[in-house]
């Protein structure tokens, strides 16, 4: 069976608080389907208090996560969704329960370039019964071989339309994917 798999374990180099380090990570497994117009995925995501003191949520979560992608002539397009919800809500910290929409879009220009939609994160918070993260942003990548492995670099900007808390209004971002291919 197919599988999608990320970690990710993102630093933080400045924040309105003034805290920075790295921050929880999450992880998830999705089993993945083709189909004729593309792929949808079901699973479970984690979320691991690894970070750093200021940063770390300082809990474990775990949820449903599932998503699906298609691919027209021009691209690809699609939508991922993770639920974290707190799984030791019984100390003083507050809990975390929220889900998360991310938009997947992308069109290739060619030798490895592609433009598409950043890797934004729409965040609904159970707890305050609102969204806490509002993005809008683009990424441009480039796709290379490394040590005859396939890896993706990418640059991404998104702003940030919700003004009520402690996420950055602006966020450039550079990111690494080490693409594991189907029997590799």
């Amino acid at each position: 069976m197919n599988n999608i798999a990320r970690l990710t374990l993102p630093f933080v180099t400045d924040s309105p608080s003034g805290v920075s380090g790295l921050g929880d990570a999450t992880l998830f497994n999705l089993a993945a389907f083709d189909r004729s117009w593309g792929r949808f995925g079901v699973g479970a995501v984690a979320l691991l208090p690894t970070g750093a003191d200021g940063v770390s949520a300082e809990k474990w979560g775990l949820g449903p996560a599932l998503g699906f992608t298609a691919r027209p002539d021009w691209g690809l397009y699609g939508l991922f969704n993770q639920n974290i919800f707190d799984v030791a809500g019984d100390d003083d910290r507050p809990d975390v329960n929220l889900s998360t929409l991310q938009p997947i879009f992308n069109v290739p220009l060619g030798n490895g370039w592609a433009v598409g939609a950043s890797e934004m994160t729409f965040v609904w918070d159970w707890d305050r019964d609102e969204f806490t993260s509002l993005p809008l942003g683009m990424k441009v990548s480039k796709l290379v071989q490394v040590g005859g492995r396939p890896m993706q670099f990418q640059v991404s900007y998104e702003h940030n339309f919700y003004d009520d808390g402690i996420v950055p209004e602006d966020t450039i971002g550079f990111t690494v994917k080490i693409l594991v291919p189907k029997g590799g």
